[in-house]
Parts: C-alpha cells; sequence; structure tokens
C-alpha cells in the first residue's frame, strides 16, 4: 500500500455493496425460502476463501517489525488483546445482557481486530502504514492464539459453547488457511518472484476477497435471514453499544497518544487498528462454531454496515487534527484540500 494512494475503486464500493448483498440475502429469504435453505453451504466455503485469500496477502516477516517501534506497537496490541475484549463484554453486560445471543454476537464482533480495512484508513489519514502492515501479522497470530480464551472466558458463562465445535472451527477457518496461505505465497514469490506477488497476485487476492465475501453475505442473510425478520429489533440494539465502542475506543487512542507524545503517524494508526473490526475470522467462528444461535452470526455479520460510515467520520476528524497537532503540542493551522471518501 503506497502512502497517499488513496481508496481504490474496490474500497470505495465495498461499504455499499455489503450493505446492499445483506438487503439481498434478506429478499431471498423473505421471497424464495426454498432456495435460501439451500445456500447455507456458500457460507463456509466462501469464508474459506475470504480467509485463505487474506492470509496469503500476510507477510510473516514483518512481525518482529513491528518492535523496531516498541512504545506505538505495544500500546496497539495491549488495546486490541488486553483492554477490548472485557469492554466488550461489559459494553454487552450493559445494553444486551437480555438478549444474550446478541450480548456473544457483540462480543466475538469486538474482540477480533480488523485484519484490512485499518491499513486502507491509515494510509488515507497519513498514517504509519509500514507499522500496521507489521501489526497485521501480530492480529493475525493473536487472533489464533487467543480466541479459545476469550470465548471461554467471556462468552462461556452467557450461553452454551461447545469448545469441541470452537476448536474444530478454528483449525477449519483459521489455522488451515493460513498454512495454506503461508505455503501459497511462498511458492509464487519463489516461483515468480516477490516483484510479481506485489503487482499482480496481490490485487487478484483483493478481487476475489470481495468477491467471496459478497457470496457469503449473501448466503448468510438468506439462509438465516428468517431469524432477522423475525427478531427486526437485532440492529436496533447493536447500534449504541457498537457506537460507543468506536468513539470510546477512538478517544481512549488520542489520549494515549498524546500522553505517551506519540507523533501524528502512529496515533492514525493506533486509532485506526483499535477502533476497525471488521475481520472475516469472526464472521467464521460465528458461523460454524454457534449453528444453535443464527443470531450470533448475524450480529457480527451486521457490525460492518455501522462500522464503515463510522471510520468514515474518525478519518476527518483525524485529518482536521492532523494539521492543528504537533510532537510539542503547539497549534498550528495547516490549509488543506479536503479529501473524499
Amino acid at each position: 500500500m503506497n502512502k497517499g494512494r488513496g481508496l481504490t475503486l474496490l474500497d470505495k464500493v465495498q461499504p455499499a455493496a455489503l450493505i446492499l448483498s445483506i438487503a439481498i440475502g434478506l429478499f431471498i429469504a423473505q421471497y424464495f425460502p426454498q432456495t435460501a435453505a439451500s445456500l447455507g453451504w456458500i457460507v463456509a466455503s466462501g469464508i474459506f476463501v475470504v480467509i485463505y485469500s487474506v492470509f496469503v496477502s500476510t507477510e510473516l516477516r514483518e512481525v518482529l517489525k513491528a518492535f523496531k517501534n516498541l512504545k506505538p506497537a505495544l500500546i496497539a496490541l495491549f488495546v486490541n488483546f488486553m483492554l477490548v475484549p472485557p469492554y466488550a463484554w461489559l459494553l454487552g453486560y450493559v445494553f444486551l445482557r437480555n438478549q444474550p445471543d446478541v450480548w456473544v454476537g457483540l462480543i466475538l464482533y469486538l474482540i477480533t481486530p480488523c485484519i484490512g480495512w485499518y491499513l486502507i484508513f491509515t494510509d488515507l489519514a497519513g498514517g504509519n502504514v509500514p507499522l500496521g502492515v507489521s501489526l497485521l501479522a501480530w492480529n493475525v497470530l493473536l487472533q489464533i492464539a487467543l480466541m479459545p480464551m476469550y470465548l471461554y472466558f467471556l462468552a462461556g458463562r452467557i450461553i452454551f459453547i461447545d469448545f469441541s465445535q470452537i476448536l474444530k472451527s478454528i483449525g477449519i477457518f483459521l489455522v488451515l488457511p493460513f498454512t495454506l496461505g503461508w505455503i501459497t505465497r511462498k511458492l509464487i514469490v519463489r516461483v515468480k518472484g516477490d516483484e510479481y506477488f506485489r503487482e499482480f497476485v496481490k490485487p487478484s487476492l483483493s478481487l476475489v476477497k470481495f468477491l467471496a465475501l459478497i457470496a457469503v453475505i449473501i448466503a448468510m442473510f438468506a439462509s438465516q435471514g428468517s431469524h432477522l425478520l423475525e427478531n427486526p429489533f437485532v440492529l436496533a440494539l447493536m447500534v449504541l453499544p457498537t457506537l460507543m465502542y468506536f468513539f470510546s475506543i477512538f478517544a481512549l487512542s488520542l489520549l494515549l497518544g498524546r500522553v505517551l507524545d506519540l507523533p501524528y503517524s502512529d496515533i492514525a494508526l493506533l486509532t485506526f487498528t483499535t477502533t476497525a473490526r471488521n475481520s472475516e475470522a469472526s464472521v467464521a467462528i460465528a458461523v460454524s462454531a454457534f449453528p444453535a444461535n443464527p443470531l450470533v452470526a448475524l450480529v457480527v455479520a451486521i457490525g460492518p454496515s455501522i462500522e464503515l460510515p463510522v471510520l468514515v467520520v474518525l478519518l476527518q476528524i483525524l485529518l482536521w487534527i492532523k494539521g492543528r497537532w504537533t510532537g510539542t503540542g503547539l497549534s498550528v493551522r495547516v490549509r488543506r484540500a479536503p479529501i473524499r471518501v
């Protein structure tokens, strides 16, 4: 991702496409129920393709680079993997304790850091993209390692969870595609070279991931949409705790950045790596590990439709801040052309 490249056409249409996909899935569920019931297999296979595409693009050599810039890396990992999980549980307790399936869905959605979009918004905000790439690998590895523990301690006390099914799901949808993705990348780079991979393979993977994700969302809402149509309050229940999460973590990131005297570029990265939550891993686990609780998967799938507009707002706030903050805390006015998203 090149500095200042902005959003690609695929990036621009993705939020609208995801929302349209939800609408198409619900339409199929409402008017073509027999067809909808036969689409469940697309969800599992499509999620595998999406996560495999993500892992092929992940460069594990970037892992250790994060600790060349120790302070922001440690802050980001602390917030994502130590602070956010109990905070997600607390938000669910305050707002959703009478809706246990929705509560668990909120936890699963919030405890998995984004493994894609945050780099796009970091880039647009003029943030530290190289450090973001390093953190991407950490986000991937720690999600795989910590997911069972999070679900046991946070969700296991809310609804019954078959942890053998959780481990099976993590193996199929995280460990296996991670291993295959690592092997695929190694083979392509060895045969065709790193430049070929960056110039041709990664853009192709982005398109494959986009199309597979669209198919997954349509199939999920078609096959499970009757549960949402019977419970239209789910989206309304999600809005307040989700918005509270985004804006409170955004404020915390700004505060930590200023208290620790981080440069603006690191603050911008910290903001998006701790707020963005759109992780395909959470969708995979929700669909495969909670077959008896379909609202869990629907909550996880609904989350990005709330998240994307919020990230755009946070981007504009950061761009406004960028012209006024310096490392010494002085206010400086800088004239700049507006960036359209």
